[in-house]
């Protein structure tokens, strides 16, 4: 009887330390990242994957270093590293203000251009409009037969940024001399303009075929070479609207409106339209002399487009 009373009790206690053993708790092998943000609703990304869970919400996550992103359309990406410890929770709550995104605007003339953005291709080309958060932004406009602008702006507090650019063409080249008037038509005194090499050339005869326009002392104005000391080019003159002859305003088309000639005191930029079917836009910069004893001289400025018949500036 003893020794059957001595089994029962150590069965009992044989179960009852077995049971101990089963009730423990296993080590967790992973811990918790509770998020917030303002506003909610924000997607939750774990190490670049929507973990499907949005804000307020609690994620698993392996124990170490993570990357936890919050998105929400209408607003800038938040980013936040995160060091998870196995059983226990990270909580994110500081600093997850989402920032509502700004709008860039961006356009050229002429249109097409591609739009590299702080180094990066965009594939977006002018005129195009980009959402993005506050921050400062590098633009770079691309387009054949026109020269790279870069314009650098800012996004603030969610806002609209502008940025417009008159593209330059290659095509056209940018021309500075000075000439004098035709009283004195010698070497020294050159009268006339080539306006497609930039060259101020004497207008006497027999040198004088490449001029287009020339400064006639007779009135002091700047007129067509045609029919002057047996010269032939004939130019025609429209007078513009502005003193800026680089504000990207292209030539109107010649017609029977054009002039051969404008006063030298004509101070707004002029469209040219030469012998060869080229445009120009001209500008008089200042006036020296014109008083006796003194032949007066203009400094000009003009930009020529080398291609026939193309209004472009």
């Amino acid at each position: 009887m003893k020794k059957n009373y001595w089994f029962l009790l150590i069965l009992i206690l044989g179960l009852a330390v077995m049971s101990c053993e089963d009730s423990t708790d296993p080590v967790p092998d992973t811990g918790t990242v509770y998020v917030e943000s303002t506003p909610t609703g924000a997607q939750i990304w774990l190490d670049g994957v929507n973990t499907g869970e949005v804000t307020p919400g609690t994620i698993d996550a392996s124990p170490g270093a993570h990357i936890v992103t919050l998105k929400l359309d209408g607003y800038g990406d938040l980013e936040f590293n995160v060091s998870v410890t196995a059983g226990e929770e990270f909580i994110l709550t500081s600093g997850t203000t989402l920032s509502q995104l700004g709008s860039l605007i961006v356009q050229s003339e002429p249109a097409g251009a591609t739009i590299i953005l702080d180094g990066v291709n965009t594939g977006e080309v002018t005129p195009h409009t980009f959402s993005l958060a506050d921050d400062n932004y590098t633009v770079v406009l691309q387009l054949t037969d026109y020269a790279d602008s870069t314009e650098i702006t800012q996004i603030a507090n969610g806002g609209t940024a502008t940025v417009s650019i008159n593209l330059r063409p290659t095509f056209v080249t940018t021309f500075t001399t000075s000439f004098y008037e035709s009283a004195d038509p010698s070497s020294e005194h050159p009268s006339g303009l080539d306006l497609s090499s930039g060259a101020a050339i004497s207008i006497k005869a027999g040198v004088n075929q490449d001029v287009d326009i020339f400064y006639n002392s007779d009135g002091f104005i700047v007129m067509s070479a045609k029919d002057r000391n047996g010269m032939t080019r004939e130019t025609y003159f429209k007078v513009g609207n502005s003193t800026d002859i680089h504000d990207g305003i292209n030539s109107p088309v010649k017609d029977n409106s054009w002039l051969t000639q404008i006063p030298d005191s004509e101070t707004k930029y002029v469209f040219l339209y030469d012998a060869d079917g080229h445009y120009s836009k001209f500008i008089i910069e200042d006036i020296e002399g014109g008083v006796p004893g003194v032949s007066a001289q203009l400094h000009v400025k003009w930009l020529y487009n080398d291609r026939e018949n193309n209004t472009q500036f």
